[in-house]
């Protein structure tokens, strides 16, 4: 019985020192990376536009690898550009300090992501009536309730979010549209970022993807 408590004593001190140490190499590799956007992808971006991310973190990397899309991304959030730009998105509180609907700035938000991973793109507007900005005051709305995170990941009940559903929640409320119909095949497609990739209902506006060197 002691050996089997030893061992098991000795799996989860393991685990534990695996940990810290991917903690401790992604927090430096984050600290050192100097990501940002440059002053021209700048002025390319409005106020509305949908920005997607790899993160750091083994979270990340999980996410990353179970979704397996063709871009490597695991975060997204929605741009606000007024007096300065922010990133409104929803996170847990497992990794942030805040739980739910948040924002931060653009140039934090970009600093927090692998390097060449950023793709920022724009809904294509089904109502002329209507302007992008109004994508960007409906996040307003869910950062303003402070809706918390969603751990359950249910996308029919909105009492709680999580970050995909954040955009698709203020596209559906904004000009009636989900953006994830006919792409629900699976249980995972609900996180996936290629609905955001559609080229049929949104424009690809920088994609520092596509700028990795290939294998």
């Amino acid at each position: 019985m002691k050996k089997v408590i030893v061992v098991i004593i000795s799996v989860i001190a393991m685990i534990i020192l695996f940990l810290f140490a991917y903690d401790h190499k992604s927090k430096q590799e984050q600290l050192f990376s100097g990501y940002s956007l440059t002053p021209a992808e700048d002025s390319l971006i409005h106020d509305g536009d949908i920005i997607l991310r790899y993160g750091y973190g083994i979270i990340s990397d999980i996410i990353v690898e179970q979704l397996d899309e063709p871009f490597a991304l695991s975060h997204c959030g929605i741009i606000c550009k007024n007096d300065s730009s922010i990133v409104i998105h929803s996170v847990s509180s497992s990794i942030s300090p805040f739980d739910g609907v948040q924002y931060q700035s653009l140039k934090s938000f970009v600093k927090d992501s692998k390097k060449n991973s950023i793709i920022i793109v724009r809904f294509k507007l089904p109502d002329e009536r209507k302007s992008l900005s109004a994508i960007s005051k409906r996040a307003y709305y869910y950062l303003n309730k402070k809706v918390p995170f969603d751990h359950k990941f249910d996308i029919s009940d909105s009492s709680k979010i999580y970050c995909s559903e954040l955009i698709y929640l203020v596209i559906k409320d904004e000009f009636g549209m989900d953006i994830f119909k006919n792409k629900m095949k699976t249980k995972l497609d609900h996180f996936r970022y290629a609905a955001f990739l559609d080229t049929a209902h949104f424009s690809i506006i920088i994609n520092h993807q596509l700028r990795k060197k290939k294998k």
